[in-house]
């Protein structure tokens, strides 16, 4: 019978645990992981090269908004993927979040990659934890976009 129980207490913290999972997964990608692997169903080496020069011509938004551009990195796969790094190097309000993405509106790829720093920061303010400060946010951009974060002391 306590093995039935703990057995049971397992299992619904599993569930919870993968629940939590979901709900960060969605709080963190939302819509913008749709967009960008649409972005990157039509690969060719111009289009990379597009996104990639529109990434460098932004540096000086992405520094406004707070994330240092700091290195480009490409994968030549089937397909190939972007993954940016980006240093963070300070807090904007919620205007400030507002008017550049306002002021990007009409470039995709930018709009996207601000929307998912903005959500990176956001994240990390939920999980703050000991003396650790998010130090480098590096996003992938290709048909199996990612997020990841650094984090320093």
């Amino acid at each position: 019978m306590a093995a039935e129980t703990i057995l049971n207490k397992v299992i619904e913290t599993a569930s919870t645990i993968s629940e939590k999972v979901d709900e960060i997964k969605e709080d963190i990608w939302g819509e913008e992981q749709k967009l960008i692997i649409e972005e990157f169903r039509e690969s060719s080496s111009q289009k990379v090269k597009d996104i990639l020069n529109n990434l460098n011509n932004s540096s000086e938004l992405f520094d406004r908004a707070g994330f240092h551009l700091s290195n480009l990195n490409i994968s030549l796969g089937i397909p190939p993927e972007i993954s940016s790094d980006f240093k963070a190097i300070k807090i904007i309000t919620m205007e400030e979040r507002e008017t550049l993405i306002n002021e990007v509106a009409d470039n995709r790829i930018v709009t996207l990659v601000m929307k998912c720093l903005f959500k990176a920061n956001d994240f990390y303010d939920k999980i703050k934890f000991g003396t650790y400060k998010l130090d480098v946010v590096n996003i992938t951009l290709g048909l199996t976009p990612g997020i990841n974060m650094n984090f320093q002391r």
